[in-house]
């Protein structure tokens, strides 16, 4: 089943990403980005941020939030637990930010940026250390007074459940009645959170799950283009072609020559 539910099993994911399109997704740990070099599309609770070179992007424990249209960069990723944070854990079981987007410009950032590689220089060399927890507490402590944080008062589990339903069944027909149905709770309720805590409707996020299967499908050239759509569960050719197309800017068998060029340069 597709994990929409990213809670960690260690107490830390730290680590340099070429790119950061991640599916919507919800967990009960703090997730930091830092864009280095690069350009996305986030969102956080159904509002959309734009992230520029020297942004901070940050999501409280609980909210949805989702990554799209990423360039080509560096990007450094932080999932960590609140607990790890000594004194400013509490403010992130209780709070969330009313804004998810910093953005820092040239030498102005208060040495966020030196504690926050500094501390993933010292992860990748040594793994997990109180030295770590030291740097990531002084970032945070620094980082914090640039966001304004409020007291939480959204219940996330309907959230949650209407995410899981959608990574155990997105290959099959469903719709939104059959998420009201099989939840108990009214369309109007599953559109809601579709439109507002989601930020995208309810087929284009659907989509969106099988569009990532079928990427990783299309590097396997023994698989046919409809035998992709096939196995990432599109009805038809027609439907795949049309929502690839769609996010992609490029069909998927454009797509695939892309990857099989790329392939045969890196042989060379």
């Amino acid at each position: 089943m597709r994990n929409v539910y990213r809670e960690i099993k260690t107490e830390l994911q730290f680590e340099k990403l070429k790119s950061i399109d991640f599916a919507a997704h919800i967990h009960e740990d703090i997730e930091l980005v830092y864009v280095k070099k690069g350009r996305s599309i986030a969102y956080c609770d159904g509002k959309k941020y734009i992230l520029n070179e020297n942004s901070f992007f940050l999501a409280f424990p609980n909210q949805v939030h989702r990554y799209m249209h990423s360039l080509p960069g560096e990007y450094i990723l932080l999932v960590i637990k609140p607990s790890l944070l000594l004194g400013y854990g509490d403010i992130f079981i209780d709070g969330q930010a009313v804004s998810a987007v910093h953005d820092f410009e040239e030498n102005t950032d208060d040495n966020i940026i030196y504690l926050y590689e500094t501390a993933l220089y010292e992860y990748e060399r040594d793994g997990l250390s109180t030295v770590i927890e030291a740097y990531l507490t002084a970032l945070f402590g620094k980082l914090l007074k640039y966001y304004y944080v409020e007291k939480s008062q959204v219940s996330h589990d309907t959230v949650l459940q209407i995410l899981q339903y959608c990574a155990q069944h997105y290959k099959e027909n469903i719709t939104i009645n059959d998420i009201a149905e099989e939840l108990h709770v009214s369309r109007s309720c599953v559109s809601h959170i579709f439109s507002n805590r989601i930020a995208i409707n309810f087929c284009e996020y659907i989509n969106s799950l099988r569009l990532a299967d079928a990427r990783k499908f299309l590097k396997n050239k023994n698989y046919s283009i409809t035998e992709v759509a096939e196995m990432s569960g599109f009805s038809t050719i027609r439907t795949f072609n049309r929502a690839f197309f769609k996010q992609f800017n490029m069909s998927p068998s454009e797509y695939r020559k892309t990857l099989m060029s790329r392939q045969n340069n890196k042989k060379r």
